[in-house]
């Protein structure tokens, strides 16, 4: 094999290694938050008096409303997960989520290069151009490009998140205890680790349990696609700015032009990437979150330990059947909001979390193709 192919092929897979490095240097930073978000996405919590209880006072013919659970919050959840769980319990299917995570986003950002390549290699064809010729792709391409990558990594990767959900919402210790007090008859035994979960997925529901989640899994592809495009709308702005107050600076101190990086430079290309990625997700996720709880509501486990408002254990069994029919069951019990919990913690996690992404995408390709050079 010649020199120029093995550069090749390593030039390949650059994108492959630093998505894997990106994704999972996120995910384990922000745990504790996306276990949070989850928790509150699920929480059936109703303010609407129409799905509250009522007791009517005979004498005064008032009405008092009692709704059916107290609003729970993002302190108190990770209060009430530290007292039941320890502080090991923030971490619960940090396993399903790293590994979900760097391979989600190593396989997107591969497929994704990838398809970008095929795209400008089709462009330049049909306008005629040299292989090597410069060529951009416009925000409907990179769109595409994107939702296809999703897609692609959609049906590889389902399982994982959904093995990750259900373990972030169990209370292990305490679903433990529930089994030795009343057996595996009455209470499902908690999963002890990704392996177990999928074991015991398959044996309670099946095979098809493993895609419960998909189709807005599917849906959510076009979150990816709003934050490529969103990403590379400004890295292409980003860049013709950087290049041309670079020259200009190098004209006024007479700097000799250099392929090379210096520090200053390098910083502000990383907080460029940090803003961008910030800001691209923050759109993205924004537009999107209503399907992620719906998503969620699908994927968990359909009897569960859940710790209330008032800290007290219970154990819950709850009932959803697919997206259209989850969408209407939660705009019923629980209005406009119902598809907006966990959203606190949600903002409070993508920003610096697709910042993450980015900058270490950005920071070990970088690097890598220095090297390959």
């Amino acid at each position: 094999m010649s020199l120029s192919t093995e550069n090749s092929h390593a030039k390949s897979s650059i994108p492959l290694i630093a998505g894997l490095l990106g994704g999972a240097a996120s995910t384990f930073l922000l745990y504790p938050l996306d276990l949070v978000k989850v928790r509150l996405q699920v929480n059936e919590h109703s303010t609407n008096h129409s799905n509250s209880s009522s007791t009517t006072n005979s004498s005064s013919s008032s009405t008092t409303w009692i709704p059916r659970r107290q609003k729970r919050t993002m302190m108190g959840t990770l209060r009430h997960v530290v007292k039941y769980e320890g502080v090991a319990g923030m971490y619960q299917g940090l396993t399903p989520a790293l590994v979900g995570s760097a391979a989600s986003w190593g396989g997107y950002f591969f497929f994704y290069e990838g398809i970008k390549q095929r795209l400008m290699q089709r462009k330049r064809i049909l306008n005629d151009m040299t292989p090597d010729a410069s060529v951009q792709l416009d925000p409907m391409e990179n769109f595409v490009a994107a939702c296809v990558s999703g897609a692609i990594m959609v049906g590889c990767t389902n399982p994982l998140w959904l093995i990750k959900t259900r373990m972030q919402l169990q209370l292990r210790k305490s679903q433990e205890k529930q089994v030795e007090m009343l057996g595996e008859e009455r209470v499902k035994r908690p999963y002890k680790n990704i392996l177990d979960a999928a074991r015991t997925i398959v044996r309670e529901e099946g095979v098809g349990a493993l895609y419960k989640g998909a189709v807005p899994a599917l849906m959510l592809v076009s979150n990816g696609g709003v934050q490529f495009v969103t990403y590379e709308y400004l890295k292409g702005h980003f860049g013709a700015y950087t290049k041309a107050s670079r020259a200009a600076r190098k004209n006024i101190t007479g700097e000799t032009s250099s392929e090379k990086k210096g520090i200053l430079e390098r910083l502000e290309d990383s907080l460029g990437y940090l803003t961008m990625g910030a800001v691209s997700k923050i759109i993205s996720s924004t537009i999107t979150y209503p399907i992620q709880v719906i998503k969620s509501r699908l994927q968990q486990r359909n009897e569960t330990a859940e710790i209330m408002a008032s800290g007290e254990v219970e154990i819950v069994k709850r009932d959803y059947r697919g997206v259209v029919a989850s969408t209407v069951k939660i705009w019923r019990n629980e209005g406009i909001l119902g598809f907006f919990k966990g959203s606190i913690p949600n903002a409070l996690r993508v920003a610096p979390s697709a910042a993450i992404t980015f900058v270490v995408y950005e920071a070990v390709t970088d690097v890598l193709t220095t090297t390959t050079e």
